[in-house]
């Protein structure tokens, strides 16, 4: 730990420029406070901290359930990421803050974790700050591991440092991990096996408080094919195989949710490069109060192609944040992204909540239950634009089999709900009466 501490301060010098210069949020100013620690603190009961968007969404039943159960408790919720902060937001008003993670430096980890003083601090999904944890232990906190995970690559690496891990393990009073695999990775690289438990996904109990369709879809007919949360190389695969689609199905529309928002306008430039026609779903705001697209019709001089197809967008790219998982509610198919290309794969539990036909690439590492679904016949497993394609056009045109698949999807998830209320029980052990 001394010699962690001591390069932790030493790369903090060469960070300090990257965050003081980074484009980021509109309070910078706040951002830079909370990341070096320097901000006003007031002590809390429970700090979660979810790093980015997938985080935050994922534990957000777990998150309404600990305001539910614990009503008098100050709740603290900490991203990393911009983006993880605009949907923690979002999507968890009823916290008594949200904040920054601070920089896991000796000196700023100190001042935080004494200042919040949490009863209990829990991370989700095995995110390890060696400073941050040993200050809070020595402020007296709990510190407790919810929906941990340990992928093969990453276990791979900790095992290299294992003298350091053991001795960074035993400032975690508990280790919930997502499944036994994870419980017994976590165990070999030297947590104490009486610390670990496994709980399952805390995404299997996915809900949604308002399941209604977003009024910028009501009105668009037709089938519709999503390709969510895809990554550079992957857009390229799904315009090829919708174009292929489009021979024999003019009616299908396509909807592109790129992983990351940065990627944006590269999406928008390869589609107007390749002349297709599309809509930007932030173009849609002005038909948001009116809960139709179906008026809209116009010809972007950039682009150089009608945006629409019998007065409806043929191609939305979806250029917001934190619509997506109700997006799957209205459309036909799914394609999930990171699959195609190695990134280990996006969330499937939000089609399958819908109970929606899906498909994804061999690139699952992240989720592992991934196999499940091909399996029960929950999914299919696809490698290129002719295989997207094929898949597309027999699931379209074999509604029955479609329908199979998403109640396969759907039964999935009933099964496996439960973990969130696991962890709130463990939580609840933690915070005892005081």
């Amino acid at each position: 730990m001394l010699l962690y501490n001591l390069l932790s301060l030493i790369g903090i010098i060469f960070y300090s420029p990257w965050i003081f210069f980074k484009k980021g949020p509109g309070d910078k100013a706040a951002f830079i406070r909370e990341r070096f620690g320097m901000s006003a603190y007031d002590k809390t009961d429970l700090w979660v901290h979810a790093v980015s968007v997938g985080e935050v969404l994922a534990c957000i039943p777990f998150l309404k359930a600990l305001k539910q159960n614990f009503p008098s408790r100050k709740i603290v919720l900490s991203t990393t990421t911009y983006t993880g902060q605009d949907i923690a937001r979002t999507c968890f008003p009823e916290a008594d803050r949200i904040m920054y993670m601070p920089v896991d430096v000796v000196v700023c980890a100190r001042r935080v974790a004494s200042r919040l003083n949490p009863r209990v601090f829990i991370t989700v999904e095995t995110e390890l700050w060696p400073a941050l944890f040993q200050s809070l232990k020595q402020s007296g906190s709990h510190v407790i591991i919810v929906n941990g995970r340990i992928s093969k690559d990453s276990y791979n690496g900790y095992r290299k440092i294992k003298f350091f891990m053991k001795k960074l393990l035993t400032y975690v009073d508990f280790f919930f991990m997502q499944g036994n695999g994870d419980a017994e990775r976590i165990i070999d690289i030297g947590a104490d096996k009486n610390k670990v438990g496994v709980m399952g996904n805390l995404k299997f109990d996915i809900a949604f408080e308002n399941a209604s369709p977003l009024s910028w879809l009501k009105d668009i007919r037709g089938p519709i094919l999503l390709a969510a949360s895809t990554h550079k190389g992957e857009e390229d695969i799904v315009v090829d195989a919708y174009s292929l689609i489009r021979k024999t199905l003019k009616e299908l529309k396509l909807i592109i949710a790129p992983r990351h928002p940065e990627r944006f306008e590269e999406v928008a430039e390869m589609l107007e490069k390749r002349g297709l026609a599309f809509v930007k779903r932030s173009e849609l705001q002005g038909a948001e109060g009116s809960g139709t697209v179906g008026s809209i019709r116009r010809r972007d001089s950039l682009r150089g192609a009608e945006t629409t197809d019998h007065g409806q967008p043929s191609i939305i790219l979806l250029d917001t944040m934190g619509e997506l998982p109700r997006v799957f509610a209205k459309i036909s198919i799914a394609f999930i992204g990171g699959s195609l290309v190695p990134h280990g794969g996006h969330n499937i539990l939000e089609p399958a909540y819908w109970g929606k036909p899906m498909m994804f690439g061999p690139h699952m590492d992240n989720f592992p239950f991934a196999e499940e679904f091909i399996e029960k016949s929950a999914a299919l497993r696809v490698t290129d634009s002719e295989d997207i394609a094929e898949s597309v056009t027999e699931l379209l045109s074999d509604a029955e089999k479609a329908s199979t698949m998403g109640m396969n999807a759907r039964t999935i998830i009933n099964e496996n709900t439960g973990a969130v209320k696991k962890a709130i029980e463990l939580v609840r052990g933690f915070l005892g009466n005081s």
